[in-house]
Parts: structure tokens; sequence; C-alpha cells
């Protein structure tokens, strides 16, 4: 329940070795490149005294990157046509290629094997389809010709006169229509292409004027209708030609799938594991862009998990010439960097990570958030809405839905246990209480009774004070983490702050008798915070020893630190009120079905007594279960995380097929 603990590492080794190195790194799924960081280890590491220290010649072989962006592409184009043939969806399957010696010639030798056996059947097949979908759409266009009798045989015929036909846009439709005594041909509208612009036309014209006649349609955008010399006859004779020709050629696409079907499921896993080596080398061309290459060496930069560094060590052992590995902590390097940020949680609060990078993400050196938000929000969302039976709905709902959308359904399983727990304190189920229910548990009694009115909201209130808290305190550890004094100790997130929320928290239990506290206590840790707060700049820098105290002028320090002070003073007010909303909630949860329950009550029809109290289930776990999750969210993001997260988080994004 932490962020996973990364390391830096420079991998140098020969040259020769890149390609091959490479391969194996992306398929081990462990590194994280990084270029920004690039000159965090220069200190450390000198490319050029690795030079000699490495076995090889002074000038290495390199890998030819063209060649290879060549030959992935023509691989990639007769796998989509075999794939396309055989009916196959191609998958990456990284287990088929786990071996490093499978390289992308022996790929290339396995499809070169394929298209031998299977080449000849797939490219028919393909050529048919083609065929189909140019057949499919000219019976299409014809089917919207109107006059069905127009015979094309008979027009095809005259000594003196050819024709075309074709389709217009209503923008030129028009422009033709104006220079009608311009066209020395005569142009029928025939019909109108469904969900289109465009009519289609027919155009009759002298065969002396052919070359006029499509110089003018062709600055119209005329888009000709190619009919098969062979096709001949009225509409409707045509259509019936193109109907038998579709059905016999997928006639024979049957016949021919049929010769291929005994012979498709091992090729389908071949056809997947070349698929899946090409992308493997286009990801290694990729990555070598971004590799510095000395004369004989290369060097790389990557972060990785600190428990897979002697995995890496190990996998690359073996190379032909030597690799040195060197790493360093995060708390070693030298400069400011960037660690890359990976959560690990277990499996309880995974599904909260979710909500977390909906904000951002927590920078490495920031304590990961996801327990706290998992209790938090699954604490707020049972207060707000209690109820043992509208909660076994979200928990039966996210079960259900676990497969198909995972995240949603972890969600929904928590938030509806939760809705559960504290529908036993309230003693609710689908809104009906111990007065419909005399046998239904309950440990508080309902939210609206009198006695528990000011109990719940105290307890939203409460709940509040201790969430801020440890907003507050996670705020004062990541500041700190940063070095960052001016805002950890002394600003309106950080040990300050908390001081004037406690002593306004403080102040109102005092006032009004909840503590035994003499009230000028609070106020006066008030004050001295909120001056702190005012100029925490000298301050903090009086404590660090920088100089001058106060850089810039002193009326704009002052300009800047009141505003900020008048902002401090109306965000604790609003942090303190904010969180009433949750035993609020509470209290509209119960109030909403009460609603319904009276609405009942004023029918003594049992059928339409049910169907009312069914609806307002309905209503309540479809409106209501919404809007309580996000004044949940709203909670989390404006009061809590504003404290201590800034979400300028890095994702890890290990390299890998696909990525």
């Amino acid at each position: 329940m932490a962020i996973e603990k990364m390391l830096f590492l420079k991998i140098v080794g020969s040259i020769e070795d890149m390609h091959d190195a490479l391969k194996k790194l992306v398929l081990s799924e462990r590194l994280h490149f990084d270029l920004e960081n690039s000159k965090a280890f220069d200190n450390n590491f000198i490319m050029h005294e690795y030079e000699t220290y490495l076995a090889g010649t002074s000038v290495c072989t390199v890998h030819d990157r063209g060649a290879s962006e060549a030959l992935c592409t023509s691989m990639e184009q007769s796998l989509e046509q075999l794939s396309s043939g055989l009916g196959i969806t191609l998958a990456a399957d990284r287990k088929s290629i786990m071996d490093p010696s499978y390289s992308i010639n022996d790929a290339l030798t396995d499809l070169e094997g394929i298209k031998d056996m299977m080449g000849g059947p797939i490219s028919e097949i393909n050529a048919k389809r083609a065929d189909i979908e140019r057949y499919g759409s000219l019976k299409e266009k014809m089917s919207n010709i109107k006059y069905k009798d127009i015979d094309f045989r008979s027009i095809a015929n005259l000594n003196y006169f050819d024709y075309e036909i074709g389709a217009l846009s209503s923008i030129n439709k028009a422009r033709i229509r104006s220079n009608y005594e311009n066209i020395s041909a005569v142009v029928l509208n025939i019909g109108a292409i469904k969900d289109s612009v465009e009519d289609l036309y027919i155009i009759i014209f002298p065969r002396k004027y052919r070359d006029e006649t499509q110089k003018l349609m062709k600055s119209l955008n005329w888009v000709r209708l190619e009919i098969p010399g062979e096709l001949i006859g009225t509409v409707s004779e045509i259509i019936r030609q193109l109907e038998t020709r579709i059905q016999g050629l997928q006639k024979e696409i049957s016949e021919l799938s049929g010769l291929l079907e005994s012979k498709k499921e091992e090729t389908a896993g071949l056809l997947n594991k070349i698929h899946t080596a090409v992308m493997l080398e286009r990801k290694v061309i990729e990555l070598e862009g971004q590799v510095i290459c000395g004369e004989s060496t290369f060097l790389l930069n990557a972060w990785i998990r600190e428990k897979d560094l002697e995995k890496v060590r190990e996998l690359l052992k073996n190379e032909s010439r030597k690799v040195i590995i060197e790493d360093k902590k995060v708390s070693e390097m030298e400069s400011q960097v960037t660690p890359p940020t990976l959560f690990r949680n277990n499996r309880f609060f995974r599904p909260f990570e979710t909500i977390i990078r909906l904000y951002g993400l927590p920078s490495y050196y920031e304590i990961d958030p996801t327990p706290f938000v998992s209790i938090a929000f699954c604490l707020m969302f049972g207060i707000m809405f209690g109820d043992i039976g509208q909660g076994l709905v979200y928990f039966i709902a996210g079960f259900l839905l676990l497969k198909k959308m995972p995240v949603a359904g972890q969600l929904l399983t928590r938030l509806g246990g939760s809705s559960i727990l504290f529908g036993f304190v309230y003693g609710s189920f689908f809104g009906l209480e111990h007065t419909e229910l005399p046998w239904l548990p309950s440990l508080i009694g309902k939210p609206l009774d009198p006695k528990n009115i000011p109990m719940i909201l105290i307890a939203g209130v409460l709940f509040g004070v201790a969430a801020l808290t440890i907003s507050f305190i996670f705020g004062i550890i990541n500041s700190l983490r940063r070095r960052n004094i001016e805002s950890g100790i002394f600003g309106k997130n950080g040990a300050a702050g908390y001081v004037f929320f406690m002593g306004l928290v403080l102040s109102a239990a005092s006032v009004t008798g909840v503590v035994g506290l003499p009230v000028a206590v609070p106020l006066t840790a008030m004050l001295l915070s909120f001056l702190a707060m005012l100029f925490k700049e000298p301050l903090s820098n009086l404590v660090t020893g920088k100089k001058p105290l106060i850089h810039g002028s002193v009326g704009s320090f002052l300009t800047e630190s009141i505003f900020e002070g008048v902002e401090t003073i109306l965000g604790t007010l609003s942090n303190a009120i904010s969180f009433i909303r949750v035993g609020a909630f509470a209290l509209n949860h119960a109030g909403l079905f009460l609603a319904f329950l009276v609405m009942s009550e004023m029918t003594s029809n049992i059928f339409l007594k049910m169907i009312i109290l069914v609806l307002g289930n309905v209503l309540i776990l479809t409106l209501e279960g919404l809007v309580v999750f996000i004044q949940g969210l709203r909670l989390e993001y404006y009061e809590m995380f504003s404290k201590y997260f800034q979400g300028e988080g890095v994702a890890f994004k290990p390299a890998k097929i696909g990525n």
C-alpha cells in the first residue's frame, strides 16, 4: 500500500548487441525508458570510458533501422491479406515469442511458408471479396435509379451518341441547370442516392463532343458510375445479374474457405506469432531512436522497480559481449529527477486508484493516498446511502459487472458493502425501517428520529475533522519530503494551516460548551498560526538561512499575504462546514423514501402501493445514488486532495509490445 520504489539505470553495451538487448528488455516488460533525465547520471557514467573496455572493434556493424522498417511494413501487408482471407483477427501473443532466438527473419521465413501453402487460395478469396464489395456498391446505386425500365443495351447501340451515368452534388446540380444552353448533351435526373446529397444522372452526348463534355463534367466533380460491359439490359436486369454474380462469388469463397478450414487453427496461431514478432520489431526500432550511440557502444536510460533489478541483470548477462548496468537510488541522484509513479496496493484498495487518476497521479515523492481515499470514500458513501437492500442491489450489480467492467464492478461491490453495513446501523431495508419491519436489526434507529438528527449531523462534522486532519498530515509530510519548509510548516495546508483549522473547530466547541476549554486558548492559537501564514516567506527563509528574507518589494509581499490570509479564512470556514453534507445526505436519503412511503399509504390498492415503493427505490438507486457518489468525489477532490495532492506524477509505463 505505497508507491513502488524505483531505481534509475544506465545500461551500456556493445552496439552489435543493442538490437537483441532491446528485444529482451521489451519482452521483460520491466523498464520505463527515460529521456528527460538522461543527463542526471553524466558525472557517474561517461560513455567514452567504456569504448575500449567493452569487447568489440572500434567501428561496429549498426542495425539498419530503415531496412527493418521496410521489412515490417511489407510483412504487415502480407499478414493483413492472409488474416483477412482466413477471417482471422490478429492478436499479440507475447508468450509465443519469448524465445529470444526467434528473430524477425525467422518470422519472415514462417510467413513465406504460409504464403506458399495458402497464399493462392487466400488471394483468390480476397479478390472475390473485393469483387463482391464492388458489385454490391454498384447494385445499391443501381437500385436508386427510379426508372427501372431504362434499357442500356439500346442506348449503347446508338451510332452517333455515347452516354454516361454518374452522380452530382446539390451544388453542382444547380450549376448544371443554369448552364443547360451551353451544354452539348442531354442531362436527365434518374434518381437520388439514399443517405446522400448526390443525385444520379444520365448524360447522352454526341460522340464528336466527347472530350468537351467530359471536361465540363469533370469541372462539376462528376462521379461516373462504372458498369462492366458484360452487364447489359434494363436496370432491373442488371440488378438481377449483379445479385447472381454476388451469390456465385459467395459460393466460390465458401468452397475455398472449406479447403483452408482444416489448417485455419494451426495457421492462426502461427500468424499471431509472426504478428507479435513484427510488433516487437517495431517497438525495438522505436527505442533504438532513443538510445545514445558511440562508436562501438550504446547507452540507454531507464527506470525500473527496485525488486526487478536482479532479474534484468540475469536477463542481459548472456549477451555475446559485455553489458554494464549501473543503478542509482532516487535518494542518491545528484540532480532533481522525476521518477515514474507505480501504485502498489492490495486487491481491496486497487479499484480506487481510478478515482485518484481522474484527478491526477501522485508524484514519486508523495504519499500514496489510495488506502485513505478508499476508506474515506466507502465511509462517506455508507453514511450518506445506508440501506441493506439498496446496498445489496449495488453489490450484486458490481458482482455481475466484474468480467465486462472490472473496475466499475469492484467499486460497486465495495460501495454496496459499505451501504449494507450502515443499513444495519440505521435499520433500513429498501427504505423500510423498524416501524414497518419490526424484526429488522438497528444500531441507532432511523435517521429522521428527532434524537438522531443532531447526532448524525455532528457525526458528519467529526468525520470531516478526522478526514481533514489526515489530509493535513499527508500535506505536511509531502511538503517536507520535497524540502519545502514554507509550505509544510508555515503554509495554509501545512502545520500553521492545521493549527488555524483546529483552533476554529475548538473555538466553536468551546463556545457551544462541548469542550471545557477557555475560548481564548484556541483563538490565540488561531492568531499565531494566522500570523505565521502571513509571514511564511520570511519565516521559512529565516529557518533555512536564505537571504533576502523577502523577495521583491515589501508592499507587494504584504498585499499578496493579506489576500492569501483572507483566502485562508474563507477556505477554513468552507472546510469546516462542507462535511455537514455527509450527515445531511443521510437524512435526505431517509426523507426521500419517506415521501414515497407516504404516497403509497394514500392508496388502499396493494399493487399500486408496491409500484410506488418500487419506483421510489429505482429513483433512489439511480438518481440519488449518482448524486451521493458525486458528493463523495467533491469532498475528496476539493476538501481533501487540495491539502496534500498536487497530481504531477508521471505514470510508470514499461516498454512492451503494443505500447
